[in-house]
């Protein structure tokens, strides 16, 4: 089987913070991306909806081993890397995924089959080919705000946004680490 790449563009807000959210409590924050972690992100969903799609055909419940965890902000419970997209991150490369598949489809079945079935017969039998092509979709998501107040987790040199009215625990994302509510907001 060949490999397809593409190159998927996500939006950050104005200071570089990736918007990403809980798979259990649902909340969601931001973290500020360091060099190609963007590019990676991107990468990374494109695999996790195809592994997600696998698992559900397979019934498989687990994820990857290997795969690292990251904790939850808000509610401080740990998931794979792979589980902190938003449904409306989900949904665009979804989009980008469908259009893999439609653009295979329709250069390897529908169009080939027009070609071989879509001239007049001369013989017995006559076979009508009344195929359309799949659409494309058109990829879209919504522009980054700055809604959100930075907070900084010295255990690990790294920052991230949440929401301004959160006064509970703030666990670390890289980490775990739980900060009380005196928080690092600048």
């Amino acid at each position: 089987m060949s490999e397809i790449q593409m190159n998927i563009s996500l939006p950050t807000d104005e200071e570089n913070y990736f918007r990403r959210q809980c798979p259990l409590c649902r909340k969601e924050f931001k973290v500020l991306l360091e060099g190609k972690e963007l590019e990676n992100l991107a990468k990374e969903g494109i695999e996790t909806f195809m592994l997600e799609r696998n698992n559900e055909r397979e019934g498989a419940a687990e994820t990857e081993k290997s795969e690292p965890e990251y904790t939850c902000p808000y509610c401080g419970q740990l998931s794979p890397a792979g589980n902190w997209w938003t449904d409306e991150q989900k949904a665009y490369i979804g989009v980008y995924v469908e259009n893999i598949a439609s653009r295979l489809i329709n250069e390897e079945l529908i169009r080939p089959m027009k070609r071989n079935f879509g001239r007049s017969s001369t013989g017995l039998v006559k076979i009508r080919l009344d195929a359309q092509e799949i659409k494309m979709k058109e990829p879209w998501i919504s522009p980054e705000t700055n809604d959100m107040e930075v907070f900084d987790l010295p255990c690990c040199k790294r920052k991230i946004k949440i929401r301004e009215d959160w006064t509970g625990k703030v666990h670390c994302f890289f980490c775990g680490f739980p900060y009380g509510n005196q928080r690092g907001i600048k």
